[in-house]
């Protein structure tokens, strides 16, 4: 198979994913489905969907033609063999649960076409453990979304060691048609590289905030006010030739020592699951949600997301 052979774009899932990876492949003229288990969620993938198509009408990044066009190629259905008989490119975004997932790709072995190539939004989990029942393992790989996946442009791409080379070739031209920037991860390894680098992050600074060396406000503001703005126009490695690796090399001895290593949950993450303080949806976690509105920080992601959309797409223009 071939690009100019791919028309047809399965996404399981209705969630935070699904609709936003969906939009990106019926932008560009694919024939879009979105498959739910049930008329539930059906309904909850079509509201997602059209919030996500007219927040960008709204912004001036769509023109009415490109949201009639995606409006027209996106189908939301519970019908599964109307949403895998004809796929030629599945993308699974399901609950990150491996035994559900397992069991979704041995039923999309049985009901898509012998040329599909099958692929998972799992942000953490190994290709081998997924695709571990498959019968043709060759054709599935990761295909790995940021949220929100239609406005963040990075896609991880993993296969596993049994994943055809033309696979993984024809997703990364796939996804670069779509818009995305592609990046090919060699070797599979439990969280890719995004999460792998931001949850070595969060240990030190859950760490941090563990042992009394500061609040959770501290952390976010020397994230908000420092490092965060300058990683959004400097890349993470690019800043270490910056310094100079000579530099780096000397921090490096005496500091990594003494950086936290605790090879699971850190004490303040027990202690809040332990006392049901989870986050916004609780209302408590290691911030007080009850007089703050947990949209504000969405909002205020989405709005820089959209700015940074809104530039890219006013240099595409100037180039043509």
């Amino acid at each position: 198979m071939q690009l100019s052979d791919i028309r047809n774009i399965t996404i399981l899932g209705t969630g935070m994913m699904g609709p936003g990876i969906a939009l990106l492949f019926a932008r560009t003229g694919y024939n879009t489905i979105i498959w739910g288990p049930n008329e539930e969620e059906v309904e909850k993938g079509r509201a997602h969907f059209r919030h996500n198509v007219n927040d960008l009408l709204e912004q001036g990044i769509f023109e009415k033609a490109e949201t009639n066009r995606c409006f027209t190629k996106t189908r939301v259905t519970s019908d599964w063999h109307m949403a895998t008989r004809e796929a030629d490119f599945v993308v699974e975004a399901i609950l990150e649960i491996v035994e559900l997932k397992q069991d979704i790709f041995v039923k999309l072995e049985n009901s898509c076409p012998q040329h599909t190539i099958l692929t998972s939004n799992t942000s953490t989990l190994l290709p081998t453990d997924i695709a571990a029942k498959m019968r043709d393992k060759s054709r599935f790989l990761v295909a790995h979304f940021w949220n929100p996946a239609h406005l963040v442009p990075l896609v991880e791409v993993c296969g596993h060691p049994g994943t055809r080379s033309e696979a993984i070739a024809l997703t990364m031209q796939l996804l670069t048609k779509i818009g995305n920037e592609p990046v090919h991860i060699k070797k599979e390894l439990l969280g890719f590289i995004g999460n792998r680098i931001m949850h070595a992050m969060n240990r030190e600074a859950l760490a941090l905030v563990s042992n009394g060396i500061c609040s959770a406000e501290d952390i976010d503001k020397v994230v908000l006010a420092g490092f965060g703005p300058r990683f959004a126009n400097l890349g993470l490695l690019e800043y270490l030739d910056f310094v100079g690796l000579d530099h780096i090399q000397r921090i490096q001895k005496y500091l990594y020592a003494d950086l936290d290593v605790t090879p699971g949950p850190l004490p303040v993450i027990n202690e809040k699951v332990k006392k049901g303080e989870l986050g916004c949806k609780t209302g408590k976690g290691l911030f007080d949600w009850s007089h703050r509105d947990p949209e504000g920080p969405r909002t205020r992601r989405d709005q820089e997301f959209l700015r940074r959309k809104k530039e890219e797409e006013a240099k595409a223009e100037a180039k043509e």
